[in-house]
């Protein structure tokens, strides 16, 4: 008889992990099918980025004297279409999720399940499910501190967003992470007016510096406010606005405010206690290398690990859990290895370690960089904006990190995740022959540039006198 794997949440590592489990034998049962895909189909990644690509073509519209084209009358945004199409999409992506677990047998279950004890969970029906594995992937959700009154109009979280009736004429954001950036640009690309509103110095603080600057800088050019190194300490509600104080002075008032200053794992009402589950100081649910919890049976993936919450690391923490059921040996997972995209306007794409990452390690490091500017393909594209920077060490050449951004970044970082998994070199990139006219030639430019031998860029001053001479092939000044 085949084992039983019980799995708690719909969401990405949900319901990977019952495909990938009911593919390998086991008997699945996925618990939480009311939110198949779970808040990146529903209310995040994919509504958002089909929102992105609306905007995407509105701003093409209206810079299409550019290309040699004349549109007669005025190109305006639509919310509710926008909306209808959103909804529309997800509902095809969760008709075909859905599709799949059928076909591959996995018995779906609506609604929650809290623990009875290690190897037992109750639902809300009082039925109780027994099983060999258990896998909690119950996601996360927005942070709501209790300074904001929200109500999902006026003071909101990013799950609200999508479902307003309505455009705001101004929106302050709260936060200037991922999501807030990609709002920011989504929203102030469909006509509002927008302020961002961050605890540190820069927009999006965990990438390079030198991507953030450049973030900046695009925010300061399409008039979204930013106000660095501020924290929203009083909210006032007046007749017509909302308003954001620090220390009795305001900061920033409008229509509307995002807060977007992260999430927090979801683990409320799982009994996890009853199971003998170890959960950290933000309520994360502790795992080993292999997902493995406290409790031997069961595991725990995605968001609820806060690990990194990224739809494609929950893809990937689900596989590791499922082949250590089966028997398999799991693939190790480096959290610098796994790609980080927001898709602001430009997106920016990054995998590996920052520059400042890597001085703090003691490492000798060289970067290198290369700006769209300089690509023909850029410029047939009418897409100039963007750099790439490679980070990479100075005593052995190995690769340390890849920070993008620019059009399509998204598509282009995976060149250098690979190059990453493998322990690979910064000369891997450069000997590698890149197709021409292409953005990805961007990448080979910054890494010949690690070493000051960037084709299409002046010949810099090597920060060791060394390195070249150690170049076995192209590289040599």
């Amino acid at each position: 008889m085949a084992k039983r794997l019980v799995i708690l949440g719909a969401g990405p590592a949900g319901y990977v992990a019952a495909l990938k489990a009911s593919a390998g034998g086991l008997d699945v049962t996925l618990i939480g099918t009311h939110d198949t895909g779970g808040t990146c189909l529903q209310r995040g990644c994919v509504p958002t980025k089909t929102l992105v690509s609306s905007c995407d073509v509105l701003d093409k519209i209206q810079r299409a004297d550019q290309y040699g084209i004349h549109v007669n009358g005025t190109a305006t945004p639509d919310w509710p279409s926008q909306q209808r199409r959103m909804a529309k999409v997800v509902a095809t992506m969760t008709g075909g999720i859905t599709g799949l677990l059928t076909q591959r047998g996995v018995t779906q279950i609506p609604g929650y399940a809290r623990f009875v004890d290690r190897h037992t969970v109750e639902l809300t029906d009082s039925t109780r499910l027994h099983a060999d594995y258990f896998l909690i992937c119950t996601g996360s959700a927005p942070l709501q501190p209790s300074l904001f009154p929200f109500d999902g109009e006026r003071v909101a979280v990013s799950d609200d967003v999508l479902k307003w009736d309505h455009l705001p004429k101004s929106l302050v954001i709260v936060g200037g992470g991922v999501i807030a950036c990609e709002f920011a640009f989504i929203f102030q690309m469909l006509g509002v007016d927008v302020t961002v509103i961050e605890a540190t110095d820069r927009p999006l603080p965990g990438e390079d510096r030198d991507i953030s600057m450049l973030m900046a800088r695009e925010m300061r050019k399409r008039r979204i406010r930013f106000v660095p190194s501020a924290m929203v300490d009083h909210v006032e509600l007046q007749a017509d606005s909302v308003v954001c104080h620090q220390n009795g002075s305001q900061l920033a008032a409008a229509e509307r405010v995002l807060v977007a200053i992260g999430r927090r794992p979801h683990t409320e009402g799982l009994q996890l206690e009853a199971a003998g589950i170890r959960t950290g100081g933000r309520g994360e649910i502790e795992v080993d290398g292999v997902m493995q919890t406290s409790a031997s049976a069961i595991y725990a993936a995605g968001d609820v690990t806060a690990q990194l919450m990224l739809a494609h690391m929950a893809y990937a923490q689900a596989g590791v859990a499922v082949d250590h059921m089966l028997g398999k040996k799991p693939h190790g997972l480096l959290t610098d290895n796994i790609p980080r995209v927001t898709f602001t306007h430009p997106e920016v794409a990054s995998v590996g370690i920052t520059e400042q990452t890597a001085r703090d390690r003691g490492l000798n490091v060289l970067c290198g960089t290369f700006d769209f500017r300089a690509l023909g393909k850029a410029h047939a594209m009418g897409e100039l904006v963007g750099t790439v920077k490679v980070v990479g060490n100075a005593d052995n050449r190995q690769l340390l990190g890849v920070h993008m951004m620019g059009a399509h970044s998204a598509e282009m970082i995976h060149e250098a995740v690979i190059v990453l998994n493998r322990g690979g070199t910064v000369d891997e990139i450069c000997s590698t022959v890149h197709a021409h006219p292409t953005l990805s030639e961007a990448i080979l430019e910054a890494a010949e540039a690690v070493f000051g031998a960037a084709t299409h860029k002046p010949f810099q001053a090597l920060a060791s006198q060394d390195i070249a001479h150690d170049n076995p092939g192209r590289l040599a000044v």
